[in-house]
């Protein structure tokens, strides 16, 4: 039953996520993505990777090798400047317009996949860590992540959110097993894995702390007979050393060992780094991943502001990451949270041994602490995703191991039916998901911006809605980074005046400005004051509204 009931589930979550994939747009950074990965495998250069480790971006670009496009792809220069990203983009949209968006269609089945494979993982987990109902652990677990409208959200799209994800949970899966029966085979499938998570996005350089301290906390909590620590902080030096060489093989072993101080760096963060005494040292990185590094942190140090709640801020707030978790997060999850709580607190059966619970939730916390007391930009909830598969696991253990009262899992399994329900019925409008004790997805702008709402993902129904309308061209202010033109819409960019007629609007230009491509050219627009105009007439997927301007 178990397996048949996981090949149903995933079969679910691949309807809903390749459906939905075909209906979005190709969202802001979905533009830099795709090029980076395939201009990379194509020259085998690594400053393609600019802004970000290549691993996803690769796999993502993979199909493109083998599909026939009308013009020759031809790899623009590489640079040294991490914000090429933006810049290699636009020319790939450029050179590619005429097959833009059958390449992208076919990028955005990777990650879709990578996470069909969590899905068999976390299963399989499940079933480990609650031997008291295997077969509903593995089906849970499997089922609260993959028909999540947040991950689904996230994994049909070219991008790095969801494949950290699919890698962290490797790689502490991985851990777990070399720490279960340390031996060579599983310290170099941990040093393996721990290395791929590290090509897929920063924060997974959590990993190495994190896993520090559940080896240290995993022999302590172990029963008798248990392996020194020395030989188990041995094994984790071993597999952090083999990690650094599967991190520079990932770049092809480009400008290893620089120092610092021969890299442009930029950021408030590595400059001074840079300028002191360690900035003559070698490093074990690669150049291509240094600079990244510090790309990421000038991004986050932006001026572009954060929205919650109404209000538009600078930096960072404590509460910023538990306000969105509350706005994103289906009520059904609060309600087995919840329930996993109280049963953990209230009967031993029920709580995961220590050291299970150690190996779970050490990285969500660190990943939770360190973007919630960061003063800088905070980008919004998929920041959060690499920590999910983890906490859903304990959840899920912690109520199937309730031992022989079956309440538990029957309330698990309701919920589970719960998200189903919430995700049809939220198909194919997973972004701007927003669960209804704060007014669902038609009200999220109110509450929430940018990647938790808006990233240019529903041109395909604004250009649908025209056509139902009859309307032939209308004025458009898009927060996007492509040509809304290969949707077939016929627009013009309004300047001070509007003309009567139909206007549409990103709802995160009601509170940040944005280049937007008009006609090929990059245009800045927004902040968009919509006082005077009414009340819309049409939310377009929860991110584009309509307006009707009157003569």
């Amino acid at each position: 039953m178990g397996v048949w009931g996981l090949a149903l589930l995933l079969l679910l979550y691949l309807s809903l996520g390749l459906s939905s994939a075909s209906k979005k747009s190709v969202t802001v950074d979905e533009l830099g993505h795709l090029p980076s990965g395939f201009h990379y495998l194509q020259t085998g250069d690594s400053r393609y990777s600019s802004l970000n480790p290549p691993l996803v971006n690769v796999l993502s670009a993979v199909p493109l090798l083998f599909l026939e496009l009308e013009r020759e792809p031809v790899a623009p220069p590489p640079s040294p400047d991490p914000f090429s990203f933006w810049s290699i983009g636009y020319r790939f949209l450029e050179q590619h317009e005429a097959d833009y968006l059958r390449v992208y269609a076919i990028a955005r089945v990777v990650p879709i996949l990578l996470v069909a494979g969590l899905g068999a993982l976390l299963f399989l987990w499940g079933r480990q860590l609650a031997p008291e109902a295997p077969e509903a652990a593995g089906l849970l677990a499997a089922g609260f992540v993959c028909l999540s409208p947040n991950v689904l959200a996230h994994a049909r799209l070219v991008g790095t959110d969801t494949g950290t994800a699919v890698f962290v949970a490797l790689a502490l899966w991985f851990c777990r097993a070399m720490l279960l029966r340390p031996t060579l085979g599983s310290v170099l499938l941990c040093g393996l894995t721990l290395g791929l998570a590290q090509l897929t996005k920063f924060y997974a350089i959590l990993l190495y702390p994190a896993l520090l301290l559940i080896v240290v906390g995993w022999r302590r909590l172990s029963p008798e007979p248990r392996p020194r620590l020395a030989y188990l902080l041995g094994c984790y030096g071993a597999a952090a050393g083999l990690s650094l060489f599967v991190l520079n093989s990932g770049y092809a072993w480009q400008e290893f060992g620089m120092s610092l101080s021969e890299l442009s760096l930029q950021s408030a963060g590595l400059q001074p780094w840079q300028a002191s005494a360690f900035g003559e040292l070698p490093i074990p990185l690669p150049g291509a991943y240094l600079r990244a590094f510090d790309a990421q942190l000038v991004e986050i140090d932006s001026a572009i502001p954060s929205f919650l709640f109404g209000e538009r801020f600078q930096g960072g707030r404590w509460y910023y990451f538990l306000a969105v978790l509350a706005l994103k997060t289906p009520l059904a999850f609060f309600v087995t949270f919840g329930l996993a709580l109280a049963l953990s607190v209230s009967t031993a059966g029920s709580r995961l041994p220590r050291r299970e619970l150690l190996l779970l939730l050490v990285y969500p916390v660190l990943l939770f602490t360190l973007l919630s007391l960061s003063e800088k930009r905070q980008l919004g909830a998929r920041a959060l995703l690499s920590a999910v598969p983890l906490v859903q696991l304990w959840v899920v253990a912690t109520i199937a191991r309730a031992g022989t009262r079956r309440w538990p899992l029957a309330v698990a399994g309701v919920a589970l039916a719960w998200i189903l329900a919430v995700s049809v019925s939220s198909h194919p409008d997973y972004l701007s998901y927003v669960n209804v004790f704060f007014g669902g997805s038609e009200q999220g702008y109110r509450h929430a911006s940018d990647a938790n709402i808006d990233i240019g993902q529903d041109l395909p129904q604004l250009a649908s809605y025209l056509e139902r309308e009859g309307a032939e061209e209308i004025q458009l202010l898009y927060f996007g980074s492509v040509d809304p033109a290969l949707y077939g819409i016929d627009y013009e960019v309004p300047g001070r005046s509007l003309k009567p007629g139909l206007l549409a609007v990103s709802v995160s230009l009601y509170h940040m400005d944005y280049p937007m491509v008009d006609h090929g050219q990059l245009r800045s627009v927004g902040p968009v004051m919509t006082k005077g105009l009414g009340a819309p007439v049409a939310s377009i997927g929860g991110s584009i509204h309509v307006y009707r301007i009157q003569p």
